[in-house]
């Protein structure tokens, strides 16, 4: 079997950030004495994720777009990033995004690594500074959705489809693709995927599709 689309996880997996709404709190001195208590409150199950969302992107209201921007461009690749997406791509092999970070970010990465789709959370602006309010497109727990709107609307199937990414939110995206890769997992999620990526480089994705076609077409 071929794979024909390749979904990534952008923070921790393609970028060395593992959290872009952390980052950027840090960078603004306000992740400690404020948005630390709301990522806490969601993990406990005290506020839902929108809450979360909304409560974090109001710490933010009146910020110069440009200013939020330039603060993510510090954010850098992990090694391989550009070269496993040029190396997809020139499969035929399609690549998106599917991230609950910030499209700010998202959108430079999709361009600067030329991906061909991403969905991610979009800090709303007006005149050029950020209003406090954010679109959700990507929810907590909801890349799956995603996943199978995505593979349904293109015609490809669930054993055409490879995932990689790192953590608990990227779950449901492994558990909708017939070949799901941890790149240096988190121990809760090494139930749900086939395969890890502990070295380096995320080029090794290359070789693990390669593996994994060559098994299913001699079972063939």
């Amino acid at each position: 079997m071929t794979i024909k689309v390749a979904f990534f996880d952008c923070d921790g997996t393609l970028t060395k950030a593992r959290n872009s709404w952390e980052y950027l709190h840090r960078k603004l001195n306000i992740w400690d004495k404020q948005a630390e208590r709301y990522q806490a409150l969601f993990r406990e199950g005290k506020i839902s994720y929108y809450e979360f969302c909304k409560n974090d992107a109001l710490l933010w209201k009146g910020l110069p777009v440009s200013s939020v921007a330039s603060l993510l461009k510090g954010i850098t690749y992990h090694s391989g990033a550009y070269e496993v997406v040029k190396a997809l791509k020139k499969r035929g092999i399609l690549t998106v995004i599917l991230s609950t970070g910030l499209s700010l970010l998202v959108e430079r990465v999709r361009e600067d690594l030329g991906i061909d789709m991403s969905f991610s959370n979009e800090l709303l602006s007006e005149s050029g500074h950020l209003t406090g309010e954010i679109k959700i497109n990507v929810g907590f727990n909801k890349k799956g959705y995603l996943v199978k709107k995505i593979l349904g609307d293109i015609g490809v199937s669930r054993k055409e489809a490879c995932a990689v990414g790192d953590g608990d939110g990227d779950t449901s995206m492994f558990e909708e693709v017939v070949l799901a890769i941890g790149f240096h997992p988190q121990d809760h999620v090494s139930s749900v995927i086939h395969r890890a990526i502990c070295g380096r480089s995320l080029l090794e994705m290359v070789e693990i599709i390669d593996e994994y076609e060559r098994h299913t077409s001699s079972v063939v």
